[in-house]
This record gives C-alpha cells, structure tokens and sequence, in this order.
C-alpha cells in the first residue's frame, strides 16, 4: 500500500501568521482560488507522490545522510506572483530569496533519490511558497492586481535548520499533511 509523500521545509508559526494577513487581503479579490489553509503552509524540496510503505526505510536513510551534508542557514521570503507568468495563471506564490543554500540542498535531495531510483525533476528547482490555486478565471483581473499592489511585501526570513518527509492525505476539506520523520541539518557551521 502506497502513501502520498513529499519532502518540505516547515516554517515557523510566525512567518505563517504573516503571510495568513496578505492571504487574506488577497481574498478581497474574489478571485476563484483555493488558498493554502494557514496551517498547511510549507517549503517544498521534493514532490514523491505514491510511496510504498516499505520503501520509507531506505528513503529515510538517503534523506538522514543528506541532512548530515548541511548547516542551517537562512532564506528570505519577499514579493508575490504567478505562475506560469504568462497565460492563464495557475498558481499564486511568495517568492524565496538569498537561495544558494536551499538550491544545493533541494540538488543533494534529488541526486540521493536518484540513486535510490527516483526520477529527477524535469524542470530546474524555482523556489517558491504556494499560498493559492487558481481554479478559474473568475476575477483573476482583480487577484493579480492585488498581488501587484502587495508585489514587494517582505514576510521576512526563514530559518533553515531542518527539513521533513511528509505525508498527504487528501480529504474533502482538503489535504491533511503528518511528519513522517523530519531531518536535522546537521552540518557543523564554520
């Protein structure tokens, strides 16, 4: 029996109770989105998807060794968008700056699934932190207005001392995610 799995990075509560005001200065809009229940809100390294339970051991183990290679270290969290950044949008987002250090720990996650046979992501890693799904088109004039106007909103930095294995359960309220196991960035900092 498989499990929905994903590898993220928790945020603290206060960086949540932030971004939860603009979330809601964003539904002023009207627009039609789905947007990410505050408590839900999360950095994501790695989608999985479906993952056989007997799997878990192995993938923890990559996941432990990858977690021994890092330090903590910090990105900051400023500016809102769209994606894709053409068309109809899809997906509304914080954007994630100052990012070497996540961009080589999200590479070091990938290259360990690798090797455990998991296929790599097609598209270069863009870190982001999704507040919202666009379902429809509804009022989308008003929504991207609204991140316009909000477009250089500084929620300020993300401490990254850890990262978890995640688990979602897709529920009619919507998608419930449990810690599987969370990694330690263990890495001594010079």
């Amino acid at each position: 029996m498989g499990i929905r799995c994903f590898i993220a990075v928790p945020l603290e509560q206060e960086l949540k109770d932030g971004i939860a005001v603009t979330v809601a200065d964003l539904k002023r809009s009207d627009a039609d989105v789905k947007w990410v229940r505050t408590e839900n809100l999360h950095l994501t390294l790695k989608f999985l998807g479906d993952t056989d339970e007997g799997f878990l051991p192995a993938l923890q183990e990559g996941l432990s060794t990858v977690a021994s290679m890092h330090g903590p270290f910090t990105v900051s969290l400023q500016g809102l968008g769209l994606f894709p950044r053409k068309g109809a949008p899809r997906v509304a987002w914080i954007d994630i700056n100052n990012y070497r250090e996540l961009a080589g720990l999200q590479h070091d996650i990938e290259e360990a699934l690798f090797t455990l046979g998991i296929k790599k992501e097609d598209r270069p890693f863009s870190p982001h932190l999704t507040i919202g799904r666009v379902r429809s088109q509804r009022n989308a004039k008003a929504l991207l207005e609204g991140l316009q106007a909000l477009d250089n909103r500084d929620f300020g930095t993300l401490r990254i001392r850890s990262f978890s294995l995640m688990k979602s359960e897709l529920r009619q309220a919507g998608p419930e995610y449990t810690t599987l196991k969370e990694f330690d960035l263990k890495k001594e900092e010079r």
